[in-house]
């Protein structure tokens, strides 16, 4: 319950941040038993977030160890169906640490759950893919097959118009899962195989420039552009106000995007509460009602009616640097 509850609220967010989101294909993941999931990792913990917001399933996700070391985010994490994956230099014990991690993931795919894994290991803001990190993905295959239990390598390609600019174009899109019963050979799972053809689909399928999006699709609206002005001067100043903090806290990091969607997601809705139970005090019950509806819909306006910045620089790790130019249109989201 609590689970698919979350996947909606960050749906819905994500209409707001992202109004350019395509997901295509969904239809080919088709889930029919315990899997893995593989994707590309250009944008940090939005990838995640995105992929959990659209596949039809309940999944847990390996994460970066060094982000649980806080007993709080530890606690937080693991909420949020986060499980930790230490490298070396994160911990001594990183190896019967990693274990734990796996053998949790063993327990919940024996359970017909699903597990999603970004082989590249670490993200840089890129849209090439980069090398795999296998030990994990060997891992999980190599104790499924001794399990006797047979799993699908579920695949999906993401691209982003910008790591740096909002709102966003996102494409996400699914590919023909792989059967690992189709890899076993002489008494042993084939996981560097698994593994290759995945990578090779995963190639194959991705598109290494950022997207385009489609701006002013239908010709001018003037309700649209009506409410997105009302929306920009009585809202935007609060997501202002997080973008320049979150900024300036992410600073040298691939951590800005992942941060600012999820300090909105929460934010936001408890912003426009605030004001509609004040407005309410004054202006009785409707008065409130009314900023309840007002506000997130001049801010959805504003989001679908400004233009989107699509970067140029796609070799180049990001790590938040705000210093370069990304393209000769500017939007409201760069506005001072």
């Amino acid at each position: 319950m609590f689970y698919s509850v979350l996947r909606l609220f960050i749906r819905l967010g994500l209409r707001w941040y992202a109004p350019g989101l395509k997901a295509k294909d969904l239809e080919l993941a088709t889930y029919s038993y315990p899997t893995i999931i593989l994707a590309n990792h250009p944008n940090s913990f939005l990838d995640a977030l995105v992929i959990a917001a659209y596949a039809p399933v309940k999944m847990c996700f390996l994460a970066r160890g060094d982000i649980f070391k806080h007993p709080v985010a530890n606690v937080v994490l693991r909420l949020l169906y986060m499980l930790p994956v230490y490298k070396r230099n994160d911990d001594e014990d990183f190896a019967v640490k990693n274990d734990f991690t796996f053998d949790e993931c063993m327990r919940r795919l024996a359970a017909g759950q699903h597990v999603l894994i970004f082989p590249e290991g670490r993200s840089r803001n890129l849209w090439e893919l980069q090398p795999f990190m296998n030990g994990g993905l060997t891992s999980l295959l190599e104790r499924s097959y001794k399990a006797e239990l047979p799993l699908q390598i579920q695949i999906y390609t993401l691209n982003y118009n910008s790591f740096r600019h909002v709102p966003k174009v996102v494409e996400l899109v699914a590919l023909p899962p792989l059967d690992t019963t189709d890899y076993i050979s002489g008494y042993q799972v084939l996981a560097a195989d698994i593994i290759r053809d995945g990578r090779n689909n995963l190639r194959d399928a991705m598109c290494v420039e950022p997207l385009t999006a489609e701006n002013n699709v239908g010709g001018y609206n003037r309700f649209l552009h009506i409410s997105a002005k009302i929306g920009y001067y009585t809202q935007f100043w609060f997501y202002r106000v997080w973008r320049d903090y979150v900024k300036k806290k992410t600073e040298g990091t691939i951590f800005y995007d992942s941060l600012l969607f999820s300090v909105l997601l929460f934010s936001y809705p408890l912003f426009v509460l605030l004001c509609s139970v004040l407005i309410g005090q004054f202006a009785g019950f409707f008065g409130g009602l009314f900023v309840f509806i007002f506000f997130p819909t001049t801010a959805y306006a504003m989001a679908r009616h400004q233009q989107t910045v699509t970067e140029t620089e796609v070799n180049i790790p990001k790590q938040n640097s705000w210093n370069r130019t990304t393209g000769s249109n500017e939007n409201m989201e760069d506005s001072e």
